[in-house]
């Protein structure tokens, strides 16, 4: 048919953007392995180096999301308050543990009761503001928005621990670590950020969907990295003290 203007052109139907999408069961099956050994990785290098506590936290927190992955993975559109809640808490536990580790890595005086009552004391509050948004707003996820920024909150207390670090031993390794926790703090807001346009239904459930895979694939990714980073900073300080340790028996004899 002829437009009203006159024109014979025909209107060409627009063409949707192709978007790779990612395999859930391959991805959360790769995250918790990754994530497992990399938590084998921090232990055997803290038993290597038993002067870096934070070593033995970061494994247990990487155990921790780990779990949490996993608990993800299995979640069905029907899953229960409590079954969603677990898998969370695990999450949020798993990176207030990675803040502590960083803190006790920077102040081995630091006690791990401490620690633990500060990752108990955040849980509380997690539970008390997920309970909240899930009661007050649940279609419009709001529990989901919670969950995303108390992990980026947490992994940029995390991040901002390794690299203030730097001031106090000037390991050259911390940049290593310090960005790849940053850089799961901005996934983290960005999927707080889509979860609310989604909400909002600004974007559309298949687009989240896409970007929620991307963003485990992109957090597992520094994951590693920041666990890299961490072996480094172990290593580079071992070296060091290694080095004064000789320079003091030689000064001596």
């Amino acid at each position: 048919m002829p437009r009203a203007n006159g024109s014979t052109r025909r209107q060409r139907p627009l063409k949707k953007t192709a978007v790779l999408t990612l395999h859930a069961p391959t991805l959360h099956f790769i995250a918790v392995l990754v994530t497992v050994v990399a938590a084998g990785v921090s232990l055997l290098t803290w038993y290597h180096h038993r002067e870096g506590p934070g070593l033995r936290g970061w494994a247990l927190a990487l155990m921790l999301g780990s779990a949490g992955t996993l608990l993800f993975g299995l979640r069905g559109p029907d899953a229960s308050f409590r079954f969603i809640l677990i898998g969370d808490c695990l999450f949020v536990a798993g990176f207030a543990t990675m803040w502590m580790s960083m803190r006790r890595f920077n102040d081995p005086a630091m006690s791990a009761e401490l620690a633990g009552m500060i990752v108990a004391a955040i849980l509380i509050v997690f539970v008390a503001l997920f309970t909240l948004a899930w009661q007050v707003a649940p279609m419009a996820r709001a529990q989901s928005i919670v969950f995303s920024l108390f992990v980026f909150i947490l992994a940029s207390l995390a991040a901002w621990e390794t690299w203030r670090g730097r001031q106090l031993d000037g390991l050259r390794s911390r940049p290593i670590a310090a960005l790849a926790l940053a850089g799961i703090a901005a996934a983290r807001l960005v999927r707080a950020a889509m979860v609310f346009a989604q909400g909002m239904g600004m974007i559309e459930p298949e687009v989240g969907v896409v970007a929620q895979d991307y963003a485990l694939y992109f957090t597992t990714v520094c994951i590693l990295v920041v666990t890299f980073g961490l072996v480094l900073m172990a290593h580079e300080r071992f070296e060091r003290q290694n080095v004064i340790s000789t320079e003091a028996r030689r000064a001596i004899e």
